[in-house]
């Protein structure tokens, strides 16, 4: 008598991956019905270095194990003059006299950030905290603390991570520049003017995968809205954070050529629904010890990058891990450069992480397949 085999329905490990992946991004889009007008976060030249400020699920994603990222960026705005301004305000005046045209004033910002992130093997994934200080002088000021974990996995020979973060956001309008809005009255900033600050609770998620040539990844970023803890609501609506989608992508570029030289382009896109923003950047490195190029950031300027691993090839492990980076941006828009304003914005970059985990000696006998490496 003949057996007929009997059909095994069962579910693959990769088509159970695809599920999450799906439940993920259901999850994602869930929380882009409807759009905002309120503050961001602030912009940087070195996007590429801050992919897990962006979105959680890049942290862990670099060579070493614990890695610590320093961005400072000084930039200058113009901003119209209010008829009352304060005349001991920060900047300096547009040096235009024609009455019928407005008074502009040079507006000087600046931004800081730390983001210190680690991959565990213990528990198969990473950790990570940031803290960020956006000013303009006389303004506004925010201060941010945020931290998350992505987990990761291997897909395809690449890595994919997926993250959720938790933030806290203090906002504190300035002293000095009183807001003066284009239409009057305004109900969303009648009292901008207030030195009450503000304390905001939210959630960022974001989805990155890293493949050894390329990565991509796309998040979202104040999910809530800005869920406030303390602080007011009436007259300083504006301060709420606005809800943001990052997406991102990279390729390395090896050239065939006796020279070890790389090209590698990046573009970062960011959007709110209702407006969004694009950079390109492109960066030519020479044997991952020094590296330059170019930076397009769409309606607002064009940047120059440079920088180096200056102990690359070092046998010390503590100093290799040590990369410096230098930009300066031309603004091309009226909002960074007008007549006696801002001639260029700057960011420097520092960059330090090295492996904590040792390379297991191997002795005696025993099966290839217990061999892995200090990844996921």
């Amino acid at each position: 008598m003949k057996l007929k085999k009997k059909k095994v329905i069962f579910v693959h490990t990769k088509m159970r991956l695809l599920m999450r992946m799906k439940y993920c991004f259901i999850f994602l889009f869930l929380f882009f019905s409807y759009k905002l007008t309120a503050q961001e976060d602030p912009r940087f030249t070195f996007s590429p270095w801050l992919q897990s400020f962006y979105n959680p699920g890049a942290m862990g994603e670099k060579d070493q194990h614990l890695n610590f990222t320093g961005v400072l960026r000084q930039h200058a705005f113009m901003m119209r003059e209010p008829e009352e301004a304060d005349p001991s305000g920060q900047g300096e005046s547009d040096s235009s006299t024609d009455p019928t045209k407005p008074t502009y004033r040079k507006q000087n910002g600046e931004q800081v950030l730390l983001n210190i992130e680690s991959y565990i093997k213990q528990i198969r994934g990473a950790v990570g905290i940031s803290f960020m200080n956006d000013k303009v002088a006389g303004v506004f000021e925010n201060v941010g603390f945020r931290f998350g974990y992505a987990t990761k996995f291997r897909v395809h020979g690449g890595k994919l991570g997926v993250g959720l973060q938790f933030g806290f956001l203090n906002s504190k309008p300035g002293k000095n520049y009183p807001f003066n809005p284009n239409q009057d009255p305004d109900p969303l900033v009648t009292a901008i003017e207030s030195s009450e600050s503000f304390l905001d609770f939210d959630m960022n998620f974001g989805i990155h995968y890293k493949a050894p040539t390329w990565y991509a990844g796309i998040s979202c970023a104040q999910l809530l809205g800005g869920a406030r803890i303390s602080g007011g609501e009436s007259g300083f609506k504006t301060l709420h954070p606005v809800r943001q989608i990052y997406m991102t992508g990279g390729y390395i570029w090896d050239l065939k050529t006796p020279v070890p030289w790389s090209i590698e382009p990046h573009v970062f896109i960011r959007t709110n629904l209702a407006t969004w923003t694009m950079d390109v950047m492109a960066l030519a490195r020479y044997n991952g010890i020094l590296w330059f190029g170019l930076s397009y950031q769409l309606d607002w300027a064009v940047a120059v990058l440079f920088g180096a691993v200056p102990f690359y090839n070092s046998t010390n492990n503590y100093l290799k891990g040590l990369e410096l980076g230098l930009s300066y941006s031309f603004p091309t828009n009226k909002l960074g450069y007008r007549t006696g304003g801002s001639m260029g914005d700057f960011e420097i970059l520092v960059r330090y992480g090295f492996n904590f985990y040792k390379d297991k000696a191997l002795t005696g006998y025993g099966s290839s397949r217990h061999l892995y490496k200090n990844q996921y």
